[in-house]
């Protein structure tokens, strides 16, 4: 049996960070798994989940293969001229994959996964992490989109304020955001803010069903 929730009412965060180049050589999927663990066990005031728009998971289903993956074949075709394909993964990342399928009666369905565009267009505020020695790239431009959109951005502090980029700091600034020392101060912040309780993912979902 299909198990459909509509999500559109739900509070939304999108995760972003480096990932091709990261201080701890992970994709950047270790602090981003350790605070979608966190939110995942909260709801709302009216009893709905957070979502989180988690890019180490979403990309996979848009190029087939986890980040770090990715990102060498994606520095193989730079070396190699392979504009086209550089090109094509990154409309891919950026806006998404539209396909269809066949269903058991050969009718045909559009599926869609959306882009990163999506993720900071549909969510109520972004987290941010940035270390000393990532080298991050999207990540501004999607501070950059925020800012425009005036949806806060949420960093978690890794360095003095100062060793930010000042396009990067005012973007947070004007967008609504702040920045927070530690993930558990963050997470008191979007408690308070945002009016969450905490409750086992077991429950929310079979609420909803």
């Amino acid at each position: 049996m299909n198990r459909e929730l509509i999500i559109n009412n739900w509070i939304k965060t999108y995760l972003i960070g480096a990932m091709s180049k990261t201080q701890a050589k992970d994709g950047g999927s270790g602090w981003r798994v350790s605070l979608q663990n966190e939110l995942d066990k909260r709801i709302d005031k009216n009893g709905n989940p957070i979502y989180t728009f988690n890019p180490c998971n979403e990309e996979q289903n848009k190029v087939g293969v986890n980040p770090i993956e990715y990102h060498k074949k994606v520095n193989g075709w730079i070396n190699t001229g392979h504009n086209d394909k550089v090109a094509e993964g990154s409309d891919l990342i950026w806006e998404g994959k539209h396909y269809i399928y066949l269903d058991s009666n050969n009718k045909p369905f559009l599926k869609v996964i959306p882009g990163d565009d999506f993720y900071v267009e549909n969510s109520n505020f972004l987290i941010c992490k940035i270390d000393p020695l990532d080298a991050p790239c999207g990540t501004y431009y999607e501070a950059g989109y925020c800012r425009k959109l005036k949806k806060p951005i949420y960093v978690l502090q890794t360095m003095k304020r100062e060793e930010y980029s000042e396009s990067f700091v005012g973007w947070v600034f004007a967008s609504g955001g702040r920045f927070f020392n530690s993930q558990s101060e963050l997470l008191e912040f979007l408690d308070e803010k945002y009016e969450l309780k905490i409750e086992e993912i077991e429950h929310k979902i079979k609420e909803k069903e």
